[in-house]
């Protein structure tokens, strides 16, 4: 769908999900993009095909970088089953924003990771809209089909891009996720489009503490094109608090790199200080939900967040999951989500 202030033209796209006891609905097809999905920790997991990369960008996250990993194909197909899910992309002044509609309900909106799409987050999209809500998922400048300078740009700027897309689907106040890098957008997100953001969920809250040596040095193996399938391998146990789900996530994100992204997003970080974006001011509540085990974005950076927003924010810390919270416990991240907005709603 290509929406220009209201003008629209509906495309979709496909995508492969498989429960282990029933069908997900079907997802459309764009031949640019195929997803399939493997199963592993009692959660369902999502990868995407896009071809191979030559290179890997990094961006900016917790003070050092977010993850990407090396090109390889991704896991086998398994069989298709339907579900419709609406694309398009939303042109505004200065950038051209792609974004993923599924479900009906109050609307979650969904930020990636840094130098990712978000077809990653597929299977947690498609837990949210199972649980009746609307989830748009939203590429970044530079990510899939969206484009946009990327010079002059801040975290703002996103945030702005974010907000076009929301107002131009005249989707109201809505619930705004963030992963990893996503994360500073949807926090200043809130504090400078309160009227469109109902609350801020952050999936993993890096920023303040650092990650300890040996992560960082994981993320050098990780952003090194000469390193060998191995040695990637064995530098993702530190995404990941269960080392025996490094290769399957692994996998899940290998194909939905964004490198492009790379740039912009580290111009945006750097152009925006942490005092901007850590803990914006403003009535916004908050979801910090981090796994226990966090080693790239330490749990203290939620609990020092929680103090700074104060009775604004709920710590949810999840036992047995690392940096890769939302792809490593899928179901889990889903059920806290929707707590929480319950809760903001008055619902038991």
């Amino acid at each position: 769908m290509v929406e220009t202030l209201g003008t629209q033209i509906e495309t979709k796209r496909t995508s492969n999900y498989e429960n282990h006891h029933t069908q997900a609905p079907r997802r459309t097809a764009d031949p640019v993009l195929l997803c399939s999905t493997i199963a592993g920790s009692g959660d369902i997991t999502t990868t995407c095909s896009r071809g191979s990369f030559r290179r890997t960008l990094i961006a900016i996250f917790a003070g050092v970088v977010s993850l990407t990993l090396l090109s390889g194909k991704t896991a086998a197909q398994t069989t298709a089953t339907a579900s419709s899910v609406k694309e398009g992309i939303i042109k505004l002044a200065d950038s051209n924003i792609e974004y993923f509609s599924r479900g009906e309900g109050e609307t979650i909106v969904l930020l990636p990771a840094g130098t990712l799409t978000v077809d990653y987050l597929d299977d947690l999209a498609e837990a949210l809209a199972k649980g009746g809500y609307r989830v748009v998922g939203i590429n970044f400048r530079g990510s899939g089909k969206s484009t946009g300078p990327s010079t002059g740009v801040t975290l703002q700027t996103m945030a702005n891009d974010v907000a076009g897309v929301i107002q131009a689907l005249e989707l109201g106040s809505v619930q705004v996720v963030g992963n990893d890098f996503g994360n500073r957008v949807a926090r200043v997100l809130g504090a400078s489009h309160p009227e469109l953001t109902r609350s801020v969920i952050l999936l993993a809250a890096g920023g303040k503490v650092p990650p300890k040596p040996p992560a960082a040095r994981a993320l050098s193996v990780i952003f090194n094109p000469a390193s060998s399938d191995a040695e990637v391998l064995g530098a993702m146990k530190y995404m990941v608090a269960n080392p025996a789900d490094a290769a399957r996530v692994g996998q899940i994100l290998k194909s939905c790199r964004a490198p492009k992204a790379a740039g912009i997003e580290e111009a945006a970080a750097e152009a925006t200080p942490l005092t901007a974006w850590w803990a914006p001011p403003g009535q916004t509540k908050y979801l910090i939900l981090q796994g226990a085990d966090d080693q790239i974005a330490p749990p203290e950076n939620g609990v020092l967040l929680q103090q700074e927003l104060g009775a604004r924010a709920t710590l949810v810390n999840v036992p047995g999951a690392g940096h890769l919270l939302p792809l490593e416990k899928t179901q889990t991240t889903a059920s806290h989500m929707i707590s929480f907005i319950r809760q903001l709603d008055g619902k038991p």
